[in-house]
């Protein structure tokens, strides 16, 4: 398979792997010994995500379940491969907001975590990763680690901007903002 960017330069010939389920990730690890990196929405404007041929990029768009929403707290659990769009479709209507939102709302909750996003309310709010519960993340060795503030804090700052470095985020637990009106 062909992959790019956003800026759709450079192309890099991959091998591809779009497992439904998270059980599945582990095989896909265990593979040929070769490079896994994952693979989001596919909006980072440059390389990212992009392995040559010896290694696999693992899309994680079938891994875009929304698993659970505190209505007190307003945290939202969901696997890596939503996309912002899907969250905003879904609790917009229910009275909650993204608590960051970048230019685009292609990215997924995955992506936004590894490269963290932030948008035009960055001075204000900071990043994503202020609103950031706890990730699940897959690491190379296939040990499943959950991190976060407070928990396996080294981990949890290395993933957030680590570009996928550190492993797959399998799941985010985010924390949306109240709004009152979906109207500016």
């Amino acid at each position: 398979t062909v992959l790019s960017g956003w800026g759709r330069y450079p192309t890099v010939r991959s091998r591809v792997s779009r497992p439904e389920k998270r059980a599945a990730l582990q095989s896909v690890l265990e593979g040929d010994g070769q490079p896994v990196i994952a693979r989001g929405a596919g909006r980072s404007y440059g390389d990212a995500s992009l392995l040559n041929s010896e290694g696999t990029t693992l899309l994680t768009d079938r891994l875009n379940r929304m698993l659970a929403f505190d209505s007190d707290t307003g945290v939202l659990r969901a696997e890596a491969g939503v996309r912002l769009r899907e969250v905003l479709e879904v609790f917009v209507p229910r009275g909650w907001f993204l608590p960051v939102t970048p230019g685009t709302k292609e990215v997924t909750l995955g992506g936004a975590v590894a490269f963290a996003i932030h948008g035009k309310n960055h001075h204000r709010d900071g990043g994503i990763s202020n609103f950031v519960r706890e990730i699940e993340l897959l690491t190379a060795g296939g040990e499943t680690v959950t991190c976060g503030p407070g928990q396996n804090e080294k981990l949890f700052w290395a993933t957030v901007s680590g570009a996928g470095l550190t492993g797959i985020i399998t799941e985010v637990a985010l924390g949306l903002r109240p709004i009152e009106t979906a109207y500016v």
